[in-house]
């Protein structure tokens, strides 16, 4: 009888203290209600895995493609301080159609650079503005070893002919290159800020 009066005793205890806490979550709604939906939404946001099983398949793409760039364009940038990440993966994204050309694929160009790279060379097509109209042409471009000596190369080039030093504003920067003549398309600084605004490519710059 005593352990069957113990165990009676405790299932109360138990169940008092839940009671307890759920008046505590109801009546204090505006601070514990609040702390675990945070708690919540906190580990959701750190979880990249969680995020991505609600994009299509082109925006998980889209995503690898910006990371793929984005990592090395950091480490590089905290290195030389030259080209900001930003402008690099915005560049990429245009210049590459995320990573789907052909001068991207077979030679490491993600930027359209021309010429050669330590004597490595390949004849592209390629659209260029001339007199204001879009045509297409058919040019050397550099071939690359890896993407990061593709991006050391890029920043080399942009800093000494593009790019004033100490340029940490992206939208000066995107400015510069076309006033500069990086590119033949009279948009290409409003679009490289809409693409580095509407993906927050700024958030590398940061790092």
């Amino acid at each position: 009888m005593a352990k069957k009066r113990r165990r009676k005793k405790s299932n109360q205890q138990g169940t008092a203290t839940l009671i307890f806490v759920l008046v505590l979550l109801v009546i204090g709604g505006g601070f514990g209600g609040k702390y675990l939906m945070n708690r919540v939404f906190d580990h959701q946001s750190t979880q990249p895995t969680t995020q991505t099983e609600t994009l299509s398949p082109e925006q998980k793409r889209q995503r690898k493609f910006i990371y793929k760039m984005a990592k090395p364009a950091v480490q590089v940038y905290k290195k030389n301080h030259q080209v900001l990440p930003s402008i690099v993966v915005a560049q990429a994204i245009i210049e590459s159609n995320w990573g789907q050309s052909q001068l991207f694929q077979q030679a490491d160009n993600p930027f359209g650079m021309k010429g050669s790279y330590n004597g490595n060379t390949k004849l592209f097509p390629t659209k260029e503005y001339v007199n204001g109209k879009e045509v297409t042409i058919n040019a050397y471009f550099r071939v690359y070893p890896s993407l990061a000596a593709a991006i050391l190369d890029h920043d080399a080039v942009v800093s000494q002919q593009f790019l004033p030093s100490g340029t940490t504003n992206y939208r000066t920067a995107a400015k510069y290159l076309q006033t500069n003549g990086y590119a033949t398309d009279p948009n290409y600084a409003d679009k490289l800020i809409n693409v580095i605004s509407g993906y927050n490519l700024a958030r590398f710059d940061e790092e």
